[in-house]
């Protein structure tokens, strides 16, 4: 059994539909990509499996349990905790108040942000400081630790290097893979950096229109001749 079975998901929004019968999974402590240009739908795959989004058709489960259509909070109560690319951390807050917000429902938040801090020692610093103030990739790290006081089993990342530096994103797929290396499964949205991302990811799925078009190991798609020009239709 996998620790997240996705079958013949539908979702949009409204009358709009934007996944047209979605067919993943994700094993424990394993890694995988999504890639696809703007608009393939990747991020409403990311919402649907999260609880944001209802499902219209299909079953997601977790750890062999339906949690289709269940409430976001639900669900990250059942192990799954979804970063989403932007407006991920209260910028009018210091960090600590973000991880105060972030833990207030755990049984040991201090012991929960305390670990957080020893993953990402420059929060420690920042500590006091508003999150809106935050660099790209401080934020970032910020939005991830909050993800984490809830210790779950498969952090969801919608694009988490998005207009990052070169440094900073580095700086942010070595935390990540730390993460994932202490038994933390991933499921990377990737948009930017994906060669980058690639050689750290096990399973890769290649969405365009709301479907999944194409799947394979993480190294078959990094040795295609034509990745850049037919995945991403962009220069990596």
């Amino acid at each position: 059994m996998s620790l997240l079975e996705v079958k013949g998901v539908k979702s949009g929004y409204g009358k709009v539909s934007v996944l047209f019968g979605i067919d993943l999974y994700v094993e424990k402590g394993e890694m995988i990509s999504i890639l696809g240009s703007n608009g393939a739908g990747k991020t409403t795959l990311m919402r649907t499996i999260s609880g944001v989004t209802p499902a219209a058709e299909g079953e997601i489960r977790f750890n062999g349990d339906s949690i289709r259509n269940l409430r976001p909070d639900q669900i990250t109560e059942k192990g799954i905790n979804y970063v989403p690319q932007e407006k991920n951390v209260f910028p009018d807050l210091t960090v600590q108040e973000n991880l105060d917000m972030g833990a207030f429902l755990v049984d040991d938040p201090k012991d929960r942000i305390d670990k957080v801090y020893e993953q990402f020692p420059i929060l420690k610093e920042r500590s006091k400081q508003y999150a809106g103030t935050l660099s790209g990739g401080e934020r970032q790290m910020l939005a991830v630790g909050c993800a984490l006081l809830t210790n779950p089993e498969l952090l969801i990342l919608d694009e988490p290097s998005g207009g990052l530096s070169p440094q900073a994103t580095q700086a942010l797929v070595d935390k990540i893979v730390s993460i994932n290396e202490g038994g933390t499964s991933i499921i990377w949205v990737v948009e930017e950096n994906p060669r980058q991302v690639l050689q750290h990811t096990k399973r890769v799925y290649m969405m365009a229109n709301g479907q999944i078009v194409k799947t394979g190991y993480a190294q078959e798609f990094l040795d295609d001749p034509d990745f850049d020009r037919l995945f991403l239709g962009q220069s990596v």
